[in-house]
Protein backbone atom coordinates (compact mmCIF):
# COMPACT_ATOMS: atom_id res chain seq x y z
CA UNK A 1 0.00 0.00 0.00
CA UNK A 2 1.76 3.40 -0.96
CA UNK A 3 0.37 6.00 1.29
CA UNK A 4 0.36 9.54 -0.33
CA UNK A 5 1.38 12.69 1.95
CA UNK A 6 -1.70 14.11 4.03
CA UNK A 7 -2.96 17.93 3.64
CA UNK A 8 -3.90 19.31 6.82
CA UNK A 9 -6.98 18.63 6.75
CA UNK A 10 -6.74 15.14 6.22
CA UNK A 11 -4.51 15.35 9.07
CA UNK A 12 -6.78 16.64 11.00
CA UNK A 13 -9.39 13.80 10.65
CA UNK A 14 -6.76 11.23 11.24
CA UNK A 15 -6.39 12.58 14.24
CA UNK A 16 -9.91 12.24 15.38
CA UNK A 17 -9.54 8.62 14.33
CA UNK A 18 -6.74 7.74 16.13
CA UNK A 19 -8.54 9.55 19.14
CA UNK A 20 -11.84 8.02 18.94
CA UNK A 21 -9.92 4.55 17.65
CA UNK A 22 -13.58 4.36 15.39
CA UNK A 23 -16.42 6.23 14.77
CA UNK A 24 -19.05 7.49 12.37
CA UNK A 25 -19.09 10.81 10.20
CA UNK A 26 -20.65 12.96 13.24
CA UNK A 27 -18.07 11.48 16.05
CA UNK A 28 -14.96 12.66 13.57
CA UNK A 29 -17.21 15.85 12.94
CA UNK A 30 -17.30 16.41 17.49
CA UNK A 31 -14.04 15.63 17.76
CA UNK A 32 -12.84 17.73 15.03
CA UNK A 33 -15.17 20.63 16.64
CA UNK A 34 -13.41 19.71 19.98
CA UNK A 35 -10.08 20.80 18.31
CA UNK A 36 -11.22 23.54 16.78
CA UNK A 37 -12.24 22.85 13.37
CA UNK A 38 -15.82 23.71 11.84
CA UNK A 39 -16.63 21.25 9.15
CA UNK A 40 -19.71 20.42 7.46
CA UNK A 41 -21.04 17.19 7.70
CA UNK A 42 -20.56 16.66 3.80
CA UNK A 43 -16.85 17.61 3.66
CA UNK A 44 -15.93 15.37 6.76
CA UNK A 45 -17.95 12.31 4.87
CA UNK A 46 -15.88 13.44 1.43
CA UNK A 47 -12.71 13.41 3.37
CA UNK A 48 -13.36 9.95 4.86
CA UNK A 49 -13.95 8.66 1.70
CA UNK A 50 -10.94 9.84 -0.05
CA UNK A 51 -9.01 8.67 2.93
CA UNK A 52 -10.02 5.33 2.47
CA UNK A 53 -9.72 5.34 -1.05
CA UNK A 54 -5.55 6.33 -0.62
CA UNK A 55 -5.92 3.25 2.06
CA UNK A 56 -5.11 5.19 5.27
CA UNK A 57 -8.99 4.31 6.55
CA UNK A 58 -11.03 1.63 6.50
CA UNK A 59 -14.71 1.40 7.29
CA UNK A 60 -17.79 -1.31 8.59
CA UNK A 61 -21.50 -0.75 8.07
CA UNK A 62 -23.54 -0.38 11.37
CA UNK A 63 -26.83 -0.78 9.92
CA UNK A 64 -27.01 2.59 7.27
CA UNK A 65 -23.61 3.71 9.00
CA UNK A 66 -20.10 3.72 8.14
CA UNK A 67 -18.14 3.62 11.32
CA UNK A 68 -14.65 4.56 10.27
CA UNK A 69 -11.12 3.70 11.43
CA UNK A 70 -7.77 3.77 10.93
CA UNK A 71 -5.64 1.49 8.80
CA UNK A 72 -2.19 3.25 9.71
CA UNK A 73 -1.56 3.79 13.12
CA UNK A 74 -0.34 7.23 13.95
CA UNK A 75 3.26 6.51 14.66
CA UNK A 76 3.35 5.17 11.28
CA UNK A 77 1.87 7.85 9.44
CA UNK A 78 4.43 10.15 11.08
CA UNK A 79 7.32 8.15 10.23
CA UNK A 80 6.79 8.17 6.94
CA UNK A 81 6.07 11.54 7.14
CA UNK A 82 9.43 11.89 8.40
CA UNK A 83 11.15 9.76 5.88
CA UNK A 84 9.44 11.66 2.72
CA UNK A 85 10.90 14.81 4.43
CA UNK A 86 13.98 13.62 5.10
CA UNK A 87 14.39 12.66 1.60
CA UNK A 88 12.59 15.18 -0.04
CA UNK A 89 14.23 18.39 1.27
CA UNK A 90 17.53 16.85 3.38
CA UNK A 91 18.99 14.52 0.45
CA UNK A 92 18.23 11.79 2.88
CA UNK A 93 20.45 12.95 5.60
CA UNK A 94 18.82 13.51 8.97
CA UNK A 95 21.79 15.16 10.15
CA UNK A 96 21.01 18.21 7.66
CA UNK A 97 17.45 18.11 8.98
CA UNK A 98 19.07 18.05 13.12
CA UNK A 99 21.03 21.37 11.59
CA UNK A 100 18.06 23.03 10.18
CA UNK A 101 15.63 22.36 13.45
CA UNK A 102 18.27 23.28 15.34
CA UNK A 103 18.89 26.67 13.38
CA UNK A 104 15.52 27.52 13.14
CA UNK A 105 13.77 26.44 15.83
CA UNK A 106 13.65 27.51 19.66
CA UNK A 107 15.05 24.50 21.25
CA UNK A 108 14.96 24.19 25.03
CA UNK A 109 17.60 23.05 27.26
CA UNK A 110 15.60 20.34 28.84
CA UNK A 111 14.95 19.23 24.56
CA UNK A 112 18.57 19.12 23.57
CA UNK A 113 19.26 17.05 26.84
CA UNK A 114 16.84 14.60 25.70
CA UNK A 115 18.44 14.85 22.45
CA UNK A 116 21.40 13.76 23.76
CA UNK A 117 19.88 10.63 25.70
CA UNK A 118 18.92 10.02 22.39
CA UNK A 119 21.38 10.25 20.58
CA UNK A 120 23.70 8.12 23.14
CA UNK A 121 21.24 5.52 23.28
CA UNK A 122 21.43 5.03 19.41
CA UNK A 123 24.77 5.00 19.68
CA UNK A 124 24.91 1.95 22.04
CA UNK A 125 22.06 -0.18 20.09
CA UNK A 126 24.52 0.10 17.40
Amino acid sequence: MTLDALTDLQLAVMRALWALEEGGVADVLASMREGGRELAPTTVATLLQRLEKQGWVAHRKVGRQFVYHARVSEADAASGALRRLVRSFFGGRASALTAQLLESEHVSAEELAEMRRLLARQGKDK
